[in-house]
């Protein structure tokens, strides 16, 4: 009941129960050591130099805040939060035995670093617990635990003041410091932390520091300061006041017992019941006012009787508003303002600049009353006249502000998640009502989206206004997002939508049935039978929302559309069927999860996130190991509990004769969850035995390590893998500087090249895993595009990180130094390294991986290496075409080398083979830019589907104008490029045409002649296509070349 009460979704309980205990216990420490210090110093301290502990609380701060952030870098927080608790308690129990003299001040400034570090702690703790989405139903729910142990602990201090005295006051203080000890402790197994990305360049950088400080930053800093001020000045007032009016030690502890407890009230009343009305009624300009305005009000009412009655209307309104709607007004004027221009600025603005104000403020308070004997209640003429200048810079913020909103929305810069659901301030409102009412409609389109996820109300005139009048998309995308919000778009209007728009029937209908509208019933009725397929699905689904007894046919028809082979059916009716578990029960929908179909898999999926059964977890798992749905399914795994997702991956991974596509799946996805189990489980998959499987396990491991630190053990595993990974890399160079560079070796040499280069990158990032910040991706571009300008400053990166031994390894590695002195390097620091070729490609011709049998057969068959061939197992090679034609072509041409090796079952009919071998395409298919940057294995891949065809002198292979769907490579022979009669150019062997006709069907732009007889090399678009969707390699190679090319062409532009 709690759990619904307080919007606490599933396994979200015991954790927000110990950061509510863990704010209730800061709360108390901080109203127990304030309450203390303050009684403490104001009676047995010249109470003059009350300002100057101002100056020494933010001088102090700054110093202790810069040295605890240095060394808790890199450390595990619940044990920071345990040595810092044990610290303070210690420095508490002897200041407590030590009350008199320099021990009172020391206190003083002492109790503000304790609030800094321990609230510092408690939100780091609370972000790694809780993601964004879980912060803003929650948050609110631990500030309330702040509040409520403002109103027990602050009303109990007169009862523990009477039994245990006021100068036993630092205990209370104590015990609640092992309680956040405590649940620090507890708290561990929930800590999660999330991932921040930063993608902005080095350019966006220096536009940003153009940026720093704009107008509108200067607005906000200034309001920031001058509430900083005004609450020192205050606080000064209200101590001195409250010591004259209760000059007893005693006494003065219980005022501020009782002072606390009734603004422990007053904040969670605002805090629950009036703050986010008033920013949604009111909004911003009003939310900012109201503190300036109490503020002077207090003011001028001590001005004119200082007692303390007076003063505390000012202390009460800093102490309730400041922390409740001000703060919320200052948080909300920050979302319009850039990210990266925010996370520099924000603890600059809120940290340091309002620190020094502070402690300038209390300097000029000491000067006013010990060096021009201001009264006490003169200050009040300070506070008015900074209300009134501060009432005065707000309306000009407020305009700012809305300026800045504007520029945020069209440059869509605008946050929409740092915006919570019930603030609607009135400038966003009226910015996004613009954008809605623009003629533009990519502008509409684009306000649509930002409120998609929040209360439509502000909004609803204009979004019927658009429903009516605006272009279809638009209409269409209305719909969509108030599908189930009757008080946007009524019911009424969906059933006129049914009958009088056929462009929105179909949208009409599917909401007609979420409704579960019956008014809309016998409309759909009468409509199933005329319409298409997929309409008749959506209106059949419709029926049975809205009527789950109706008749067996629109069952029927649903039926058939799970069963039929037509994937667009199949799944428009699993998504339409999403909460019908009677034709769509788990069981069967488990099924649709294991499909061969990735359309019907992602209907599945979507499906199986909004039901979150346990029941198909594994199922969901299972769909990880196919890059086509892999993003589906991560996406499905968050709708269920962390630990869970975690224990199961794992499980999934160190299953018996688990597929390797599994693992990659499983290492891309554990990524979102780091914990212990998740880093364990990486640290286990980044040996260099499986490159494919250590490239991504790293990948992963860099993503947690950025936000979760690997401890000192895990780096040194990381470490070791480093060295291990890098012994590979030279070993494979080492067999390149002994393989010649002959045109029958370059595919075995393009393959050790590709291998070496694909193992740079994981030495690289294996070797900052315990400096995650590094912007390692860029350096990896730098060493992988050999950007000679910059690889100095990479190189001396890794000389001041690394040890000796490793930077001497890895540098080398990536230095552009000669091949030789790159083996020397590998020879001098690797004992037992595999330098003979013959053992190193022994291995491969070993191994089960295709490529590297054949090559390796094509290696030791073209120089009759019989020590190469000895190893290899005959027995088991792959069964695959590229090797039996090897195997065949050099029986062929040599029937007597080969009888020693059992080949017979590797031969093929001389009618399967084809003039050119697969080798052979290949390497005439890399001398093409298109196909230059794809590795050898894909490129063997290319070769397989390019089909041979021979021509004699005169066929016309195309006339201009004709649509474009292949591409030709000449093998040998030549061929006419011409317009009519006018020769272009007559092109040779190696050259080709038609390379762009693979990825688009534009005219040819001329007539193609043979010219002599010719052996062409054809790529057809729609097998290109196939092989390129299920390829990624062949897919990135492609791209690089056309985002190559045009850059070539900006450049000429």
């Amino acid at each position: 009941m709690l759990k619904k009460l307080f919007n606490i979704n599933q396994g979200e309980g015991f954790p927000t129960l110990i950061l509510f205990l863990h704010f209730f216990a800061y709360v108390a420490i901080s109203i127990t050591g304030s309450a203390a210090r303050d009684a403490y110093f104001l009676n047995m301290v010249d109470r003059k130099y009350l300002p100057l502990m101002f100056l020494a609380v933010a001088i102090v701060l700054s110093i202790v805040i810069e040295i605890y952030s240095r060394l808790s870098k890199n450390k595990d927080l619940s044990t920071i939060v345990s040595g810092t608790g044990i610290i303070f308690i210690a420095t508490l129990f002897a200041i407590q035995k030590n009350l008199e003299g320099w021990v009172i001040p020391f206190l003083y400034v002492w109790k503000d670093v304790i609030d800094a570090i321990i609230i510092t702690q408690f939100w780091l703790i609370a972000s790694q617990v809780f993601d964004p989405r879980q912060a803003k139903r929650l948050f609110g729910l631990l500030g309330a635990g702040g509040a409520l142990a403002a109103i027990i602990i602050g009303s109990s201090i007169k009862q523990f003041v009477s039994i245990f005295g006021s100068e036993n006051l630092l205990f209370a203080t104590m015990s609640f410091l092992l309680v956040v000890i405590l649940m620090a402790n507890l708290i561990r197994p929930y800590r999660n932390i999330n991932e921040q990305k930063n993608s902005n360049s080095k350019k966006d950088s220096q536009k940003d520091e153009k940026k720093s400080f704009s107008p509108y930053l200067k607005s906000l800093a200034i309001i920031i300061g001058l509430a900083a001020v005004a609450s020192r000045v205050v606080d000064y007032q209200f101590k001195i006041t409250a010591v004259a009016a209760f000059p007893e030690q005693d006494d003065l502890v219980n005022f501020f017992g009782q002072y606390y407890a009734v603004t422990g009230i007053a904040t969670m009343v605002i805090q629950l019941f009036i703050t986010s009305r008033l920013l949604s009624r009111f909004g911003i300009l009003v939310a900012i006012l109201v503190l300036p305005t109490l503020f002077m009000t207090g003011a001028i009412g001590f001005l004119m009787s200082p007692v303390l009655a007076a003063v505390y209307i000012s202390k009460f309104s800093d102490q309730v508003f400041r922390f409740t709607l001000h703060n919320a007004s200052i948080q909300l004027l920050w979302i319009p303002v850039k990210n990266t221009i925010k996370n520099r600025l924000k603890p600059v603005i809120e940290g340091s600049i309002r620190a020094s104000l502070e402690g300038v403020s209390g300097i000029l308070i000491f000067l006013s009353i010990t060096v021009f004997n201001v009264p006490i209640h003169y200050l009040s003429i300070s506070i008015v006249l900074i209300a009134i200048y501060w009432i005065n810079k707000s309306f000009t913020l407020k305009k700012l502000y809305v300026k800045e909103l504007q520029s945020a929305i069209e440059k869509r810069e605008l946050n929409f998640e740092e915006l919570t659901l019930d603030i609607q301030d009135e400038a966003m409102v009226k910015t996004i009502n613009e954008a809605l009412k623009n003629n533009d409609e990519s502008q509409q389109i684009l306000a649509l989206e930002m409120i998609k996820d929040i209360p439509l109300t502000p909004w609803k005139d204009s979004l019927n206004d658009l429903l009516n009048n605006g272009e279809i998309t638009v209409k269409k995308e209305i719909l969509s997002i108030s599908f189930d919000d009757e008080n946007i778009i009524t019911n009424q209007t969906i059933i006129d939508l049914i009958n009088n728009v056929p462009d929105l029937e179909t949208e009409s209908i599917e909401i007609a049935g979420k409704r579960r509208l019956r008014k809309a019933l016998p409309i759909i009725m009468d409509r199933i039978d005329s319409v298409n397929k997929e309409k008749q699905i959506i209106f059949a689904a419709a029926i049975r929302n809205i009527d789950p007894d109706s008749s067996n046919k629109e069952k029927e028809l649903l039926l058939d559309a799970f069963n039929t082979n037509d994937e667009n059916i199949c799944s428009l009716a699993i998504r339409q069927m999403k909460n019908d578990k009677e034709i769509l029960p788990d069981e069967k929908l488990a099924e649709y999860l294991n499909q061969e179909s990735s359309m019907v898999r992602d209907a599945a999926l979507s499906v199986a996130e909004s039901r979150a059964s346990t029941s198909l977890l594994p199922h969901i798992i299972q769909c990880l190991s196919d890059p086509r749905c892999a993003i589906p399914a991560r996406s499905a795994l968050q709708a269920y509990d962390d630990n869970v997702v975690v224990e199961l991956l794992i499980k999934h991974v160190q299953r018996q004769n688990v597929e390797k596509s599994l693992i990659i799946g499983v290492i891309r996805t554990i990524k979102n969850y780091p914990t212990k189990n998740s880093i364990d489980l990486l640290l286990s998959a980044v040996s260099p035995k499986v490159p494919p499987i250590q490239s991504e396990a790293v990948d992963s491991l860099i993503n947690i390590a950025r936000e979760l630190p690997l401890d000192e053990n895990q780096i040194i595993i990381t470490k070791k893998e480093l060295i291990k990974t890098s012994r590979y890399a030279y070993e494979k160079i080492i067999a390149l500087s002994q393989i010649n560079e002959d045109e029958d070796n370059q595919l075995l040499r393009y393959l050790l090249q590709n291998e070496v280069r694909k193992l740079i990158p994981v030495i690289m990032k294996l070797g900052i895993l315990d400096k995650p910040e590094t912007p390692i991706e860029t350096y990896i571009q730098y060493v992988l595009n050999n950007e000679t300008d910059k690889l100095p400053y990479v190189l001396e990166f890794f000389e001041n990180i690394f040890s000796k031994e490793e930077r001497r390894i890895v540098n080398s590695l990536i230095d552009n130094i000669p091949i030789e002195e790159k083996c020397e390097v590998a020879k001098n620091h690797f004992d037992d390294l595999t330098t003979n070729i013959n053992q190193f490609l022994g291995y491969y011709i070993g191994t089960i991986q295709e490529l590297k049998v054949a090559l390796t057969l094509d290696y030791a068959f073209r120089n009759n290496n019989q020590e190469i061939l000895e190893k290899a197992n005959w027995n088991e090679f792959p069964d695959s075409f590229i090797i039996k034609d090897i195997i065949t072509r050099h029986a062929k041409n040599n029937p007597d080398s080969l009888n020693r090796w059992p080949i017979n079952d590797y031969l093929l009919d001389s009618n399967q083979l084809t003039m050119y071998s697969t080798l052979e395409k290949a390497m005439i298919l890399k001398s093409v830019d298109l196909f230059a940057s794809i590795p050898s294995q894909e490129l063997i891949r290319v070769a397989q589907i390019a089909e041979e065809e021979e021509y004699q002198p005169g066929t016309s292979l195309c006339k201009e104008g004709d649509f474009g769907d292949c591409m030709y490579i000449i093998a040998n022979g030549k061929v006419k490029v011409h317009k009519g009669d006018r020769t272009l150019v007559e092109l040779e062997k190696g050259a080709f045409v038609g390379d762009m006709a693979l990825l688009d069907q534009e005219p040819r732009s001329a007539d193609l002649t043979i010219s002599a007889e010719t052996t062409l090399l054809k790529i057809s678009q729609d097998a290109f296509y196939e092989l390129m969707s299920s390829n990624f390699e062949i897919m990135n190679g492609i791209l690089k070349i056309i985002s190559s090319r045009l850059r070539d062409a900006q450049a000429r532009l």
